[in-house]
């Protein structure tokens, strides 16, 4: 990568790549009734399998160099969420 990238793009960066291959292996879901609330399937499988996406995006990207911090960002997301919509449960 030949351009520079402030600190705020390249954490921007590194969330978006890890919510999108947690999303995409299906480790997470959207709340069906509160759509901006995201959900941890608790599915081990999916989890595994959004590393595995999360490292093809970072190749394909020819960013490996990401590598580490997109994984500590996909096991922090998945560590901050719950199994259950926190909207849902105070209706």
């Amino acid at each position: 990568m030949g351009l520079r990238m402030s600190i705020n793009d390249y954490v921007d960066s590194i969330e978006s790549i890890a919510r999108e291959a947690l999303g995409t292996a299906k480790a997470t879901e959207c709340c069906p009734i509160h759509r901006d609330v995201v959900i941890r399937r608790f599915d081990d499988d999916a989890e595994r399998l959004a590393y595995a996406i999360a490292t093809n995006i970072l190749r394909q990207r020819d960013e490996m160099f990401m590598r580490e911090d997109v994984m500590s960002a996909i096991k922090d997301e998945l560590v901050s969420l719950s199994d259950e919509c926190a909207e849902c449960s105070k209706d």
